[in-house]
This record gives C-alpha cells, sequence and structure tokens, in this order.
C-alpha cells in the first residue's frame, strides 16, 4: 500500500505516467479514408495445432476441472496463470531472443507462422493486431511507441524471416507499403502512410519507426542503389538529430525526434535507446562515420558509472532507470564508436550477474519488474556484440523456458503469466465465491497483494487500486505499454481497478482489515470529484477514469470519457456507502441529473428496438454490455423509465447463441429487470462445452476460436449459480398408507444440464425426515420409501425437494401427495315400534389385508324435529378383520327421528360421517321410502346392505416446474404441471368380503 512518497516519486510518475494517462482512443479518420481498418483475417490453426476443444465433459465436469486446475497451477506456480494479449511486438522479441541463444527448435513453429499470417489484412494488404489498431485510434496527442503500423509490420516480416518463410508474403508489397510510410518533407519514417492531412502528431517521424523501417528493407532490397536521394537525405535526417550544441549539457546524444515538444519515446530525450535506433539505422548504410562520434562518446562517457560498471539510460531520472538494459545497449554502442574507456568485461558481468530468479533481466536493479521487451534488448545487444557465448547450455535452457512465460495460446504477450491483474483475481474470487469454496483460496495472501496496490496521493488527486499486482512500488509503470492499461479506454489505475479490488476484499472478508488501515471515506470522494462536469462537452454529467484526469484541460477530460468507469464508479459507490452506512446512493454528493442526461442523450430507439450507445460501437456484444451498465445505473439511482418491451426486442433481435459473451449481457439484462425471457437452455449449455478448451484450461469467447477471455469463466460460474433452475419432478399424487411412493427429479439450468458428485438431493419433511435421493443412470435422482400405517401420514404428505451444490442451496420444489386407505362398511338397521337397533361393520385395509379399525369410536346425533336429542355412542367389538359396531336405541318421545352416524379415531380425528337414517317411531320396519344419506365421497352402497369402499389411485408425471431460487423460500412456478389420474376398481376385493355371518 502506497500513501506516502517522496517528491522525486511524485517527478517520477508526473513524467512517467501522465503522459500515457492521457492517450485515449478515437478513430483518426484520415488513415480509415485510405486503408478503412477492418476486422482482422481470421483464420482458425488446423485441428492438429488447436487446444483440445471438450466434446464429451458435462459442463458440471469442466467447471469442477477448472477449479482444480486453478487450485494446482497455484499451489505448484504461487499464482494463477494470466492471459494477455498476443501481439506481432511481442512475438517478433520471443523468435528473435530464442534464436538469439540457438533455441528456436524448442517452439510450435508452425503455430507461431499460423498465429502471424492470421493477422494479415488481405483487403489493406498489410499486418495489423489490436496493437496497431490502438496506435491509429490514438487521440490528438503522442502515441504509444514501437506499436505503429508500420512497426507491426516490420515485426510481422521479421519474424517470418527468423522463421524462413518470406515466401508467404508479397515482397513487393511489402516494400511499397513501407516506403508509403516514408515522410518526404523531413525524412525519416512515420508510423503509416504519409499524408498532409494527418494530425500533427502522426506526421513527425521517428527514429524508432526509421530503424524497423530501414531494417525491415534492408532485409527486403536486393541493394539501396534505387534509393540513393532518400538513402542521403535518411542519413542527413539521422544527424540532425545528435545534440551538437557545445553549452547544452546533453551534448552528443540522439534526439528520436525532431519535436522538442514530443517524447515519443516517452523517456526524456537524448538517451541511449534512440541513440541506438540513429547509429544502428546508419550501420545499414556504412554510415556511422557521419555523426560527431567525439561528442559522441563524450555522451556514452557521461551516462557510464565507471564505480558500478553500468550505464543509465539518460542523464534525466533515476540513474538506475532501466540501467540493465542500457548496459547492453551501452556495449554495443561503444563497440560500434569506438568508445573504449569503458571496462567492458565488468560491464558484461553486471549485465549477466542481474539476471533474476527466472534467469531473465528485470528492467534494472530497483525496477523489480520484467517485461519482454527488457530480455529482447538484451539479448539483441549481447547477440551483435558477441556475447551469447557466455551462457552455459543450463542458462540458455533456464533462459529458454523464462521466454515461455510469455507465450499465449497463439502468439506472444508483452508480459508475462505471473503477472496477475486484479481484474483476473477479481474472477478467481468471486467464481470461487459463488460455487462456496472461498476458503480453498489463499486468503491471507489475496488480501496482502491487493492491500499492495492501494496508492493515494493528495499530488495527483490519486486514491484507487492499480491495475496489477505485479507494479513496482516505486516505478508504477510498464515499460512495453500493454494494451491491457494503457489506451483503448485502459488505464493502470482507476475506479474499474479499485472496484474490482474492494468487491474482491469483501468477498474474503477483508475489507473490515483494509478499513482499519485506509480511511475509505478518501475513496469514495475521489469518485465523486471525477464525475466530468464542463457543461461545453458532450460528456457531461459522465465519470472520469480517476480525479486525476481532473488536472487535465476540459477538451482532454472530455476525450477521456469512457461509460465504463460511469458503471464502476456508481458500483463502487453503492459497495462503499453500504459498507460505511452512508445511506442511499441518492444521498452522496454528486449530479444525478447530469449523469441522468449523459445517459439519455445516448440511448437511441431504432425499429422497436432501444438500445445505449456512446461510444458509437458496432460490436453487438459491446451494445449489449453498455445496456446493462446503464440499466444497472439507472435503477441505482431509481430513475429507470424506459420502455421493457423495446428493451426486450432488442435481446430478441441480437441474442447470439455463438458467443457466450453475448449470452452473459442478454442474461443479465433479463435478470436485472425480470424480462422473462426463456434462453435456449440446449445451445447455452452446448455452447459453453464447445468453447472450452482442455487443453487450455480456458474458454474462448466465441465459436471462431479465436480469442481468450478469463473473465468467462466468472460469467458462467455465475450463470450456473444464480441462474433459475428447471426442475422436472414426478410422484404419485395419492398413496395408500403402508404403500410405496418414488420420487424422481431432474433439473437443470442455463448451464447445467447434468450435475456432478458434489450434488445432493434431498427430500426434506417434517413427516418422513430427510431422505438422500440418489443418481441414477440416466441423471436423474431418486428415493423410494413406504408411507408408515399412522395417522401422521393421512391425509397428505408435504415437504420440499432440496438440492444443493457445493452445500449450497441451488433450487427447491414443493412436493404433497395424498394418503388413503380402503375402509368397507357394512351397516343394516333394525326397527320396532319403541326402538331401533344398529349394526355396522368397519373394516379398514392399508397395503396388505383388512383388519379391525381399533381404537375407534361411533358416535351418532340424535335428533327430532330438527332438533339435538342427545349423543350417544355405539360400543364396539374387534374381530381379526373387522370391527363390529352397536346401538339399540330406544325412542324417548314419539316422532320422526333423525340419525347422524359418523366415526371418530386418529385417522379422523374431527369425525367422518359415515350415514344419515330417518326413521319414524312406532314403525316395525324400516320405511322403504326413507332415504338413507351417506357420504358420497367415502360410501359406496352394495348389495341389501352398505358396503363401503374407496380407492383413488393417481400417478403424477411429467411435471416442469422453474424455480427462481435466489428469492428465498417463495417459490414461483413458471410452468403449470399436467396431472393424469386413473381408479382402481374393487370390484374383485369386495367379492371376497363377505358380512353374511355377522349378524
Amino acid at each position: 500500500m502506497k500513501t506516502q512518497k517522496k517528491i522525486i516519486i511524485y517527478v517520477s510518475i508526473l513524467v512517467f505516467s501522465f503522459i500515457p494517462m492521457i492517450m485515449g482512443s478515437y478513430p483518426n479518420r484520415l488513415y480509415e479514408k485510405s486503408f478503412n481498418a477492418l476486422n482482422k483475417t481470421e483464420e482458425n490453426f488446423n485441428n492438429a495445432q488447436n487446444p483440445v476443444l471438450s466434446t464429451h465433459k458435462t459442463n458440471y465436469d469442466i467447471i469442477e476441472e477448472m477449479f482444480g486446475d486453478k487450485l494446482s497451477q497455484y499451489s505448484t506456480l504461487g499464482y494463477f496463470p494470466q492471459v494477455y494479449e498476443t501481439s506481432l511486438q511481442a512475438t517478433y522479441y520471443a523468435l528473435y531472443s530464442l534464436d538469439s541463444i540457438g533455441k528456436l527448435d524448442q517452439i510450435n513453429q508452425t503455430k507461431i507462422i499460423d498465429y502471424i499470417i492470421s493477422q494479415f489484412d488481405a483487403n489493406l494488404g498489410i499486418f495489423k493486431d489490436d496493437y496497431s489498431d490502438r496506435y491509429l485510434n490514438t487521440r490528438s496527442g503522442p502515441h504509444y511507441p514501437l506499436t505503429s503500423v508500420l512497426e507491426v509490420n516490420c515485426y510481422a516480416i521479421l519474424s517470418l524471416e527468423i522463421l524462413e518463410r518470406l515466401d508467404l508474403i508479397n515482397i513487393q508489397q511489402s516494400i511499397n507499403f513501407i516506403w508509403s510510410c516514408y515522410n518526404p518533407i523531413s525524412s525519416g519514417f512515420i508510423g503509416q502512410p504519409f499524408n498532409l492531412n494527418l494530425d500533427s502528431y502522426f506526421k513527425i517521424s521517428t527514429m524508432d519507426n526509421t530503424y524497423f523501417a530501414l531494417k525491415t528493407l534492408d532485409l527486403l532490397l536486393n541493394n539501396w542503389v534505387s534509393y540513393n536521394q532518400e538513402t542521403n537525405e535518411l542519413i542527413q535526417y539521422i544527424n540532425s538529430l545528435q545534440i551538437l550544441n557545445s553549452i547544452d549539457w546533453k551534448l552528443g546524444g540522439f534526439r528520436n525526434d525532431n519535436n522538442n515538444s514530443v517524447n515519443s519515446l516517452i523517456y526524456a530525450e537524448p538517451n541511449l535507446i534512440s541513440s541506438y535506433y540513429c547509429i544502428k539505422s546508419l550501420e545499414i548504410f556504412g554510415m556511422i562515420s557521419s555523426i560527431d562520434i567525439n561528442t559522441f562518446n563524450q555522451f556514452l562517457s557521461s551516462l557510464y558509472n565507471p564505480t558500478e560498471f553500468y550505464f543509465r539510460v539518460s542523464l534525466s531520472g533515476f540513474n538506475s532507470f532501466i540501467n540493465i538494459i542500457a548496459s547492453a545497449i551501452g556495449i554495443e554502442l561503444s563497440a560500434l564508436t569506438g568508445f573504449s574507456t569503458i571496462n567492458r568485461n565488468s560491464v558484461i558481468n553486471f549485465i549477466l550477474n542481474n539476471r533474476n530468479h527466472l534467469g531473465i533481466w528485470n528492467q534494472s536493479t530497483t525496477v523489480n519488474t520484467h517485461e519482454l521487451i527488457d530480455t529482447f534488448q538484451v539479448l539483441r545487444s549481447l547477440k551483435e556484440t558477441g556475447e551469447i557465448i557466455r551462457f552455459t547450455s543450463q542458462e540458455k535452457d533456464q533462459i529458454e523456458s523464462s521466454i515461455g512465460l510469455f507465450h499465449q495460446y497463439d502468439g506472444y504477450s508483452l508480459l508475462p503469466k505471473d503477472y496477475t491483474s486484479i481484474e483476473f483475481l477479481f474472477s478467481i474470487i468471486n467464481s470461487f465465491h459463488y460455487f462456496g469454496r472461498i476458503s480453498d483460496i489463499d486468503i491471507l495472501n489475496f488480501y496482502n497483494n491487493i492491500e499492495k496496490i492501494y496508492s493515494e496521493e493528495d499530488f495527483i488527486k490519486e486514491a484507487g487500486f492499480f491495475g496489477n499486482l505485479n507494479f513496482d512500488e516505486y516505478h508504477i509503470s510498464f515499460r512495453s505499454f500493454p494494451i491491457e492499461y494503457y489506451g483503448s479506454g485502459n488505464y493502470y489505475i482507476s475506479h474499474k481497478f479499485t472496484y474490482f479490488a474492494l468487491e474482491s476484499l469483501q468477498k474474503i472478508f477483508k475489507l473490515d482489515d483494509f478499513a482499519l488501515k485506509v480511511n475509505l471515506l478518501n475513496i469514495v470522494n475521489n469518485i465523486l470529484n471525477s464525475q466530468f462536469l464542463d457543461p461545453e462537452y458532450e460528456n457531461f454529467g459522465a465519470f472520469l477514469p480517476t480525479q486525476t484526469f481532473t488536472l487535465f484541460p476540459s477538451e482532454v477530460q472530455d476525450s477521456d470519457i469512457y461509460f465504463q468507469y460511469s458503471y464502476y464508479s456508481i458500483k463502487t459507490l453503492v459497495l462503499l456507502a453500504n459498507f460505511l452506512n452512508l445511506g442511499d446512493l441518492n444521498t452522496l454528493a454528486f449530479n444525478k441529473g447530469a449523469l441522468y442526461g449523459y445517459i439519455t442523450r445516448n440511448i437511441f430507439l431504432t425499429n422497436g428496438m432501444l438500445y445505449f450507445n456512446p461510444e458509437d460501437s458496432s460490436n453487438t456484444e459491446t451494445i449489449l454490455e453498455y445496456n446493462y451498465y446503464m440499466i444497472y445505473i439507472l435503477k441505482a439511482l431509481n430513475l429507470f423509465d424506459l420502455d421493457l418491451n423495446n428493451i426486450t426486442e432488442f435481446i430478441f433481435q441480437n441474442i447470439n447463441y455463438e458467443n457466450i459473451r453475448n449470452i452473459y449481457y442478454c442474461y443479465k439484462i433479463n435478470d436485472i429487470l425480470d424480462l422473462g425471457i426463456i434462453f435456449d437452455v440446449n445451445l447455452t449449455s452446448n455452447l459453453v462445452r464447445q468453447l472450452y478448451s482442455e487443453g487450455l484450461h480456458e474458454f474462448y469467447e466465441s465459436k471462431n476460436l479465436q480469442v481468450i477471455n478469463q473473465e468467462i469463466f466468472l460469467w458462467i460460474s455465475e450463470m450456473a449459480m444464480n441462474d433459475d433452475i428447471y426442475i422436472h419432478c414426478s410422484y404419485k399424487d395419492t398413496v395408500k398408507l403402508g404403500g410405496l411412493n418414488t420420487i424422481s427429479t431432474a433439473f437443470s439450468n442455463l448451464i447445467f444440464t447434468e450435475y456432478g458428485q458434489l450434488t445432493s438431493v434431498l427430500f426434506e419433511s417434517d413427516q418422513l425426515g430427510t431422505l438422500n435421493l440418489e443418481k441414477q443412470f440416466d441423471n436423474t435422482y431418486q428415493i423410494s420409501f413406504i408411507i408408515p400405517e399412522d395417522p401422521n401420514f393421512f391425509p397428505t404428505v408435504n415437504g420440499k425437494i432440496m438440492i444443493y451444490d457445493h452445500s449450497k442451496l441451488i433450487g427447491q420444489v414443493p412436493v404433497s401427495f395424498q394418503t388413503n386407505f380402503e375402509q368397507l362398511v357394512d351397516f343394516i338397521p333394525f326397527q320396532n315400534k319403541e326402538s331401533t337397533k344398529f349394526t355396522v361393520n368397519v373394516s379398514r385395509k392399508f397395503s396388505s389385508q383388512f383388519q379391525p379399525v381399533y381404537n375407534s369410536t361411533l358416535i351418532v346425533d340424535v335428533l327430532i324435529s330438527d332438533t339435538l336429542l342427545e349423543t350417544t355412542n355405539f360400543t364396539r367389538e374387534d374381530f381379526e378383520s373387522y370391527s363390529k359396531f352397536n346401538l339399540n336405541y330406544e325412542y324417548k318421545v314419539p316422532g320422526d327421528y333423525y340419525f347422524k352416524v359418523r366415526l371418530v379415531d386418529n385417522f379422523f380425528p374431527e369425525g367422518l360421517t359415515l350415514f344419515d337414517y330417518n326413521t319414524q317411531s312406532g314403525q316395525m320396519e324400516p320405511d322403504s321410502q326413507v332415504q338413507l344419506k351417506v357420504n358420497g365421497e367415502i360410501l359406496a352402497v352394495a348389495g341389501v346392505g352398505i358396503t363401503i369402499g374407496l380407492v383413488v389411485f393417481v400417478i403424477k408425471s411429467g411435471r416442469w416446474i422453474k424455480i427462481k431460487i435466489k428469492e428465498g423460500d417463495k417459490s414461483e412456478v413458471m410452468k403449470n404441471k399436467n396431472v393424469k389420474s386413473r381408479k382402481s376398481e374393487l370390484t374383485d376385493e369386495l367379492k371376497g368380503i363377505s358380512f353374511e355371518d355377522f349378524y
């Protein structure tokens, strides 16, 4: 954690950090008019070279495999290997370095060739990658060095030459393109084809462009004879860059360009790197002697440390800044210009002795970061000076192995795999969180790493987190300017990274600890003060990446507005407002109306589709992502009032089941607005399997298999655990007491159509307890059980199917079925003038045979003329298979009697009416006209007496229920059940039972 620095550190940040921070991006229309930047040619590797894709594993198996692989990698390596953007620049650096130590044969050259050729745009006739696109999209101002369109093409050609495959390109076409970048006015080369109408910064010739152009032309041309004029102009131009003013304290060195207002290499000029490009360019023409060698040697002498035997890179800045790289370059330039007042052997030993633990080089002895450019520049000079022979075979093996850290799934990246971004760590932590596995990760180490990247500097209005865990504490910069942190809307510190860090701390239960060391209100205020509120500009109301940008003019601030930072600003404010109990978001001091206005100005309604597109993107996935951001912000502000139908229509028209980023943001929009969209489960779950690389243990973003995106693991984890689960449950609707019921269930969601060993399914019932459903061969879960012949299980059995994964409840559905039993009732009344005698035989059958009704009572209510006269009980006598109830009732008074008979026991504690009987006193036999009323739901008349029986056997089948588990115990049935029933006949059984002998 960095909260205080000396003033020299402030100067360093201002010199080396502010300039790249303001390099944003907007289309350079002039270049596009000539070369119309198109999507790069996409050519899949052949099957033999592609990472093996998963075809047979379930998605559950894939995710479990990924968790296991992540933990295994961390246990072995101490970090999670990061995937970085590949580039032609990095690929050239790697190939040159490997070739210099004789290790080129250790790599898959065919795969690298395929990658290089895949970056060729046939429509434009040039190579291009995301770095050259960043160069083209640089806003007015300095661009990042060494990644121009020209240089990217040179890297590709030089790489193919190393691989001995120049036959794959059109040599003359490449020559023509390089010469099209020549500046006929000043001489030298610029980064793209020269045009007078280009922005002034793009028309500045630089020596890095010139060096790579000349080096590549020297490779492609038979000779320079046809270019005598240009050669002379170039020699003169290069010599003009040497500082020969005797009163200038930087005398003798070479600048990278002739514009004093620009440091095109970012470093203070002149320096050893710009001087290298100049002198090495002149070496191509054999014209090193044309420079003032004496003054240049004075420049070398001023940079040389004779006591510690290293070179500084320039006379400005820190003495040790990139001193290892500067020493390698210094050795080569000393040899080329005859500078002999150095201890060459000691300088070489300084270089060799300062390899890091990986066997390659950090950028200096004090800045402990290693980028591919560092090792490349050291090995390049050691090779040119013939010093590669100093390495032993074992040392070369170690260097080759460490260069492998920069190898990605297709080419090479500028940053190594052991450098972890906070975004990647956030993805890892949250993936483990969704599966309830936070305890599996190294919480303490993660906390320490996150704490270290916090920076608070009042001088530059900074309070937030850096984007990478491996930035050096005293030099917050990567000298190769990787695209993940520089340009195209990316910065090395931002509110986005602050959100990732704070949310990660909260997930690992360490935000409280962090709050004891840092005043979190400073972060809140930094975000609030970063809102852009100059009403003269279109982006009025949006948020800047950090408050630091408010130090720049409004024009620069406006050009550095990217919508993602408004989203992450609001996300962070919500998080901190909740954590610090600051109240509702709307109570915080920022201009909600301005933010709302910024959003509404960028909402479009076309053909019934509503979408948000502030940056005029043509990428559907980006628009979907922005739509979600927009909706989240409006809902957080309590200002959402958009037409849901129009939003839904945009999803319907743009959903793409071949791109997981597309599916994820459609899912997020559907979830936050509860639109009720039913996604295609099969297409989505199949897509996950199709995008997974078993060799890389990562996901591609789309079916074209071009881009690996490590954030996808988080997206899939989130959808797997949070998506509404679809549950199919079947069981009998009605079961006899003592009978068997079987509950079978299957379930799935967008990601999982099958679950694994860490999934458990329980039937939880107050009556039956907890029963474990076992997994079957067809991936259903099943349990069979006997219903006890007990009143506690009559007339219904209730419970819930509870589905757990990694001990987390992911779904539940209620289960309820009826229970019954067979009950036979035989009743014949006997009557005389003074009384009526009732004999009632009752028999019950549960699962096997008929039996008496033990502990049952027959009660009769006696009414006369609708007035209750009395209530009395039958007597009971139990036999083997039935109970016999008797009552001899003597009339109390003459009249019309009404007898209401009911059965009371543990099954019917409130009583079950068996029948009603009407008669008159004074009659000798029952009146055949008097109707006997029985309980129609329970009783049926058979024969002379009343033989009663019932059985209902209902089978529930095919029920799909969609449960929104996130709503807690309240479940919502999304599809109606489909129930079929059948009644079983008792005819055969009734024939087998007779009460003729009972009377």
